[in-house]
């Protein structure tokens, strides 16, 4: 489990900011109305790797070691709730919905931005509770 915790820390920490912005400066550049790049498909698929490593070490660390107590206090549930806004949000980046859609060409970045805070926040408030 500890191998997962530690996927987990450094693809949250150090490699999805990253990717982020860079996704972002590439749908700045090459964007254009229709369907997405079938490499910006893959984009969303990293988030959700994020959020599967994530949920896996929340329900173990629940049922195996018996610290449901820990894990459903105020300050900790907030990260697997910023998990599952970012990963509902990852479609979004792609493929804007009706909201974003209004944003034209800014509707992806728009998005990107707002995973980039909810994955620094999620890192930040892991940090601080001891993650």
């Amino acid at each position: 489990m500890d191998g997962i915790r530690t996927i987990h820390n450094i693809l949250g920490e150090r490699i999805l900011p990253v990717v982020i912005i860079a996704v972002a400066i590439w749908f700045a550049v090459a964007w254009k109305d229709g369907p997405p790049h079938p490499a910006a498909r893959l984009f969303p698929f990293l988030i959700y790797l994020q959020f599967a490593l994530g949920l896996i070490y929340f329900v173990y660390n629940i049922v195996a070691k018996g610290t449901a107590g820990t894990y459903f206090s105020f300050p900790f549930i907030l990260h697997p709730i910023l998990g599952l806004i970012t990963a509902g949000l990852a479609h979004l980046s792609v493929k804007p919905g009706p909201l974003p859609r209004k944003l034209g060409r800014w509707a992806p970045i728009s998005v990107l931005g707002v995973i980039l805070v909810t994955v620094i926040g999620g890192t930040l408030l892991a940090k601080s509770i001891g993650g």
